[in-house]
């Protein structure tokens, strides 16, 4: 073997049968992050679930699909796509509108879609759809967007979340319009119209509360009185504290929590998971998971700074602000911050379209930096 050759092997990155890793995942970091926050999911799903080997096995069915699209996105140019992800939109409205006409009889709400393999939540779905499609219509191109494209971007957010809050899903509604909001704003939305618009919504808020639906109302009360109703709506947030609280700075040990284990926590598999982990593995155990999803929005974002593109910078950004919201969101409704809006743990609660949407969307940033070439 020459020495150049022998140099070159040296220095390209660990690879099998010739094909390097690097070339493959193109981020290892942020791969290998996400990966991580996967298998301790399952983990904890498994404690959560009273240990369900089941739920583990369909949660872990999901992961292995969603993985495998991630790379296969990765592996693609995503201006390649851009008009089809713009026109993606009309897609996910169509599924918004599926479901209020011919709901899923066997789900209380109307939100899921059944295929028989199968069912989903489009609303799910629409969160990855909404700020991708958003994006790259708003850099359709390479000019600075005018009022009118953000006057029809608005239009449609709204749409799709008028839709959702007709389910009825108060919460998931809120959550798409600011995931579809996000890119509006990214590309230089005057601040003055959004200061006018909160101002607004302040001044209109008692009308907006009687709007709403008793169980909506009730969930904001108790918001600020956990004790109005300690066994309906307050029963969560009781449970959920007093599971945080108990597992201290080490945790009580894996499958040892109390609240968990003998099924105090409501949906201590799906949104309340947090709680799980907390009293489990305690302080420590937050701490990591922290740590992991620190590491992968850093990635994320960073990505989204080098882009060579402005869509590739404006639709990772907007996937990496997504992805933080979702997390504080779902903590803060955990420890009782705000209420009760019903959003998983990002990666780790159980939930397949939610898993699998987050997994394409960190597709998307592979092939944004696969395009930049570094």
């Amino acid at each position: 073997m020459s020495k150049k050759a022998l140099d070159y092997n040296l220095n390209r990155p660990f690879s099998s049968s010739g094909v390097s890793l690097s070339f493959i995942f193109k981020d290892n970091i942020l791969v290998f992050s996400v990966l991580t926050v996967l298998v301790f999911g399952l983990f904890m799903l498994y404690s959560a679930s009273g240990q369900s080997e089941s739920m583990v096995i369909r949660q872990s069915v999901y992961v292995g699909l969603g993985f495998m699209g991630m790379l296969f996105i990765a592996q693609i140019n995503p201006n390649s796509y851009q008009n089809i992800l713009m026109n993606l939109y009309w897609i996910g409205l169509i599924m918004l509108i599926y479901v209020l006409i011919f709901p899923d009889d066997s789900h209380i709400t109307r939100r899921w879609i059944d295929l028989g393999l199968f069912s989903f939540q489009p609303s799910e779905v629409i969160r990855l759809i909404l700020p991708l499609s958003v994006a790259a219509f708003l850099t359709r191109k390479e000019l600075k967007p005018k009022y009118s494209d953000w006057l029809i971007s608005l239009v449609a957010v709204l749409l799709v979340s008028f839709l959702i809050f007709q389910q009825p899903d108060l919460g998931t509604s809120l959550i798409v319009f600011t995931s579809g909001f996000l890119p509006i704003f990214l590309t230089g939305f005057p601040l003055f119209i959004i200061i006018l618009a909160l101002s607004l919504m302040g001044i209109l808020s008692p009308v907006i509360y009687a709007g709403l639906s008793m169980y909506q109302q009730q969930r904001i009360i108790t918001l600020f009185d956990p004790n109005a109703d300690p066994l309906g709506t307050g029963w969560n947030i009781a449970q959920s504290k007093t599971a945080i609280g108990s597992g201290g700075f080490f945790g009580k040990g894996y499958l040892s929590g109390t609240q968990s284990q003998l099924d105090f926590i409501p949906e201590s598999h799906s949104d309340f998971i947090f709680a799980v982990i907390a009293e489990e593995l305690g302080l420590i155990g937050i701490s990591l998971l922290f740590l992991a999803y620190s590491v992968i929005i850093y990635r994320i974002f960073f990505i989204a700074f080098r882009s060579e593109t402005i869509f590739g910078r404006l639709a990772s950004a907007s996937i990496g602000f997504v992805f933080l919201i979702f997390i504080l969101i779902n903590v803060s409704m955990v420890v009782g911050i705000i209420p009760v809006v019903g959003v998983p743990l990002p990666l780790v609660s159980q939930g397949g379209t939610s898993l699998a949407t987050h997994l394409l969307a960190f597709g998307f940033v592979l092939s944004v930096k696969r395009k930049s070439g570094w």
